[in-house]
């Protein structure tokens, strides 16, 4: 479908790739992954045409469309409903030009037929090109990235930046094209609109060219795995976890192939210094410099600079960190909370999750401090201190300070080096203290805002995606901190690997209220699809009720009947077992007597023979009979508890 030919990029001084290769095929699904800055967007923006290659070429198939997520918003005066169907331009068209139609009262009154037939046409026009179904679609998409029914109406220009970015994810998703390419898709997306979105994307039957960060939305939906690293784009096959295996297994096997070429090399280097002088092995050693130079040498691959870094911790606080009592919040006339109260305790690690508009984000800046209330008390345990940190804290930074002078304004009580290791720990190495904060990209503000955070971290955190903007290593090293963080945690995250990593609790936000589930977000998961499933089997029971005129009553009188039938059954065997216990008791004492009647010295005398026979004989047909009597015993003890349980799940 797209072929990558032998290309090329560079900005200045600097390579992003060479020499890169890769072929697309219809219906299949590739994640893009690399640090940030090895050249993921630029190459996203080549093959959409949007930038050119300094060598090299993209070769489509023909006819085949593509569309790619931009991060440039658009501000026209539409609806965002209006702005998610402008991308099927001929149908975008039509729609307007009908809607004008209809709003011409001039020609309708002055020219009723033309007017009349124009209509006609623009109809018949309007629903083939999909009509009606297509807006219904394009609503249910905007719904599925978290629009509420009737928001989709308002103008473009009344949402935030992320919300218009979801506007334009569902442009997108609307025209369907062969090829989609989606750069951090979920960056603007809440937990439930991401699981939405990885459920659309699992039956899209276009082709998909994915950047994310988001290890199981890649793992959900990606066949293959694309490395761009330092210039270098290599291919795996699998998901996310896989190509982290081959990855790991494929340079264990360069290291120990490149381990022996070593002792190779230093065997010949070796003889070639060795008998260099001697007119003899002149051959041989020529022989031998030809070799190494023609040896092609295996490459290790460089291990990006990790630093393990014990972040500083902070003070421990009294049992009870934050407490919210009788608390009311709105916003205009939308009231989020209402005589709401909740408790915080010293070491908890929250994931606050709920549908948009529930009240997440409120509810965390009202703990953080951040946000006031508006009637309530909000009450701080011992020893506590708070820090907020959102993604908009990052413009917060000098932008005239370098990295290191940022850090030297919350980390003075750190020496140096621990503020290098700090940095070092967020990808800041070597030269790259010394850089400007004015300088550098979205996702590099972004690790020196939480690698500020961490330097002097408060008893109580909260955060609010934390994750936005961050490459895969960035993420795995900040969920590392905040594991090892000894304080209490509040955080809203969509990246469900991050969470699982860091929480031990989950808040679920809705109807101004929280219901709280112990466990991962894998479990909180795993609890509402078995809610699901109960909610779903009381509502068939119900549904199956009402279906039929009298059913429950006739419901009631069947298990009734076989209430009554149970009972029928139960006393006779309750007499039965009555009779063999009481036979068991017989048969165990007679075996007794016999068997004291054994133990006495006299019936082994001669003149005793045959009265011993007969005891053992009647004690043989005892321990048969015995054991017969026992197994009844148990068979009969296994239905009346049977039936016992059974009434008592009915009653």
């Amino acid at each position: 479908m797209i072929y990558l030919r032998d290309l090329s990029k560079r900005f200045g001084s600097k390579l992003l790739f060479e020499g890169l290769n890769l072929h697309l095929r219809p219906r299949e699904k590739v994640g893009l992954v690399g640090e940030n800055g090895a050249g993921k967007s630029t190459l996203f923006k080549i093959i959409a045409g949007q930038e050119l290659p300094d060598a090299g070429q993209v070769d489509w198939k023909k006819g085949v469309r593509s569309a790619m997520l931009t991060q440039e918003l658009e501000q026209e005066n539409v609806s965002a409903l209006e702005r998610a169907l402008s991308g099927l331009e001929p149908y975008y068209q039509v729609r307007r030009d009908k809607e004008r139609c209809e709003a011409d009262e001039a020609l309708h009154r002055e020219r009723p037929d033309e007017w009349g037939r124009r209509l006609a046409e623009l109809e018949n026009e309007f629903q083939h090109l999909g009509g009606s179904e297509l807006e219904a679609r394009a609503k249910k998409i905007l719904q599925g990235l978290g629009f509420k029914p009737g928001e989709d109406a308002r103008p473009l220009e009344e949402f935030s930046g992320g919300w218009r970015m979801r506007v334009e994810l569902a442009r997108l998703l609307l025209q369907a094209p062969d090829l989609l390419l989606l750069d951090e898709p979920t960056n603007h997306l809440d937990l439930r609109s991401v699981v939405w979105l990885e459920s659309f994307l699992r039956s899209y039957e276009g082709a998909l060219l994915l950047i994310s960060h988001d290890r199981r939305f890649l793992n959900a939906l990606v066949g293959r795995i694309a490395e761009l690293d330092r210039g270098v784009l290599t291919v795996y096959t699998g998901n996310y976890d896989r190509y982290e295996t081959e990855k790991a297994a494929k340079e264990e096997r360069l290291a120990a192939e490149a381990l022996n070429q070593g002792k190779r090399i230093a065997e010949i280097e070796r003889f070639v210094e060795r008998f260099r002088a001697k007119n003899t092995k002149a051959k041989q050693v020529q022989s031998r410099v030809k070799m190494l130079d023609k040896m092609e040498r295996v490459q290790v691959a460089q291990q990006s600079k990790s630093v393990h870094f014990r972040f500083p911790q902070p003070p421990r606080t009294g049992r009870m960190v934050v407490r919210l009592t009788d608390i009311g919040k709105s916003y205009g006339a939308v009231e989020v909370y209402r005589d709401f109260s909740i408790e915080l305790e010293r070491g908890w690690r929250i994931a606050l999750v709920g549908e948009n508009g529930a009240g997440k984000s409120t509810l965390l800046k009202l703990m953080a401090g951040v946000l006031d209330a508006d009637s309530g008390q909000i009450e701080l345990g011992s020893n506590v201190s708070r820090a907020y940190y959102s993604q908009h804290h990052s413009d917060a930074l000098n932008p005239n300070h370098t990295v290191m002078e940022s850090m030297e304004e919350v980390a003075g009580h750190l020496t140096r080096t621990e503020k290098q290791n700090l940095l070092g720990a967020f990808l800041f190495s070597g030269d790259d203290v010394q850089k400007k904060v004015s300088v550098l990209s979205g996702g590099e503000r972004s690790r020196l805002a939480l690698a500020r955070l961490l330097a002097h971290p408060s008893p109580l955190m909260f955060l609010d995606e934390p994750t936005n903007h961050l490459d895969m290593k960035t993420c795995e090293i900040l969920a590392a901190a905040l594991a090892d963080f000894d304080g209490t945690l509040c955080v809203i995250s969509h990246d469900r690997f991050f969470l699982d990593a860091i929480i031990d609790r989950v808040w679920e936000v809705d109807g101004g209220g929280v219901k709280e589930y112990s466990g991962n977000y894998s479990e909180f998961e795993a609890a509402k699809a078995i809610e699901a499933e109960r909610a779903m089997a009381l509502k068939t029971d119900k549904d199956n009720q009402n279906a039929s005129p009298g059913g429950d009553k006739e419901r009631k009188r069947r298990e009734a009947e076989a209430r009554n039938q149970r009972y029928r059954t139960l006393k006779p065997l309750e007499s039965q077992l009555s009779k063999t216990e009481t036979e068991l008791e017989r048969v165990m004492d007679a075996k007794s007597e016999m068997e004291q009647e054994l133990a006495g010295p006299d019936v082994y005398e001669d003149s005793q023979k045959e009265r011993l026979r007969s005891l053992l004989q009647r004690c043989a047909e005892l321990d048969k009979e015995e054991t017969a009597l026992q197994n009844e015993w148990t068979r009969l003890t296994e239905q009346i508890e049977q039936l016992e349980q059974e009434l008592m799940e009915e009653a």
